[in-house]
């Protein structure tokens, strides 16, 4: 059986009188594929920020390869999920300013790489996720599928061991949304991660292995209320 990368026991998170999450767990290992649906509000993106150590819950605890998020010092955190996490946001969020190949090698220049070998594995990355072509192109020029590849590829950089996506197909047309959907659930067997994505479509989370839903507070298994 792979190891566990994620690993969630009774989280509960409120904002301010609002309860969002409350005694939710969850677990995903190495290579699988994870999908939360969920109404707008329902407390996903809380949940994300509790998986990637932005935001301390009220109670449970979270792990990402076996260390205790609420642990660390926020120094060091920023430090470790730079490392461990990737992020692909509903819009890309790419600095417009720059190129593709700049915003995928972002992480990696943040991190003290040398600048030839960030640019290289970006470059490496553009590529095999189909890409290479926009390189050079600046961010603000590209379509919102080569936006969300480029995206994808700088979450990839430092090779994370947890890929969280929050909404990452909510701009996208319904052609383009087909495409990334296979591009980001394959990562997980490709690099040997584990993908997290939220999301509020249905279509969406059936490519993942396991899909659970936000409802009430708890997550449940889509499986089990019918989903």
């Amino acid at each position: 059986m792979d190891p566990l990368t994620l690993d969630v026991s009774g989280l509960a998170c409120s904002l301010g009188r609002r309860s969002l999450l409350r005694d939710a767990s969850l677990s995903a290992a190495v290579g699988e594929s994870l999908a939360v649906t969920g109404p707008s509000g329902s407390g996903k993106s809380t949940l994300l920020a509790c998986l990637a150590g932005l935001r301390r819950p009220d109670a449970g605890t979270v792990r990402v390869c076996g260390t205790d998020l609420a642990a660390l010092r926020p120094a060091k955190a920023a430090a470790w999920r730079l490392r461990t996490i990737g992020f692909v946001y509903q819009f890309g969020e790419l600095l417009p300013e720059l190129t593709a190949v700049e915003n995928a090698a972002l992480p990696l220049l943040i991190g003290g790489s040398a600048r030839l070998k960030a640019y290289a594995t970006a470059e490496r990355l553009l590529d095999e996720l189909g890409v290479g072509g926009v390189a050079d192109s600046p961010a603000d020029v590209l379509s919102g599928g080569e936006r969300q590849r480029v995206a994808v590829a700088r979450a990839l950089s430092t090779r994370p061991p947890l890929i969280l996506a929050d909404e990452p197909t909510g701009a996208l047309d319904e052609s383009a949304t087909d495409d990334v959907c296979s591009l980001l659930f394959g990562l997980p067997e490709r690099y040997r991660c584990t993908l997290v994505v939220v999301t509020h479509h249905p279509q969406v989370a059936r490519h993942a292995d396991r899909h659970l839903v936000l409802r009430t507070e708890r997550l449940l298994d889509a499986s089990v209320v019918g989903v």
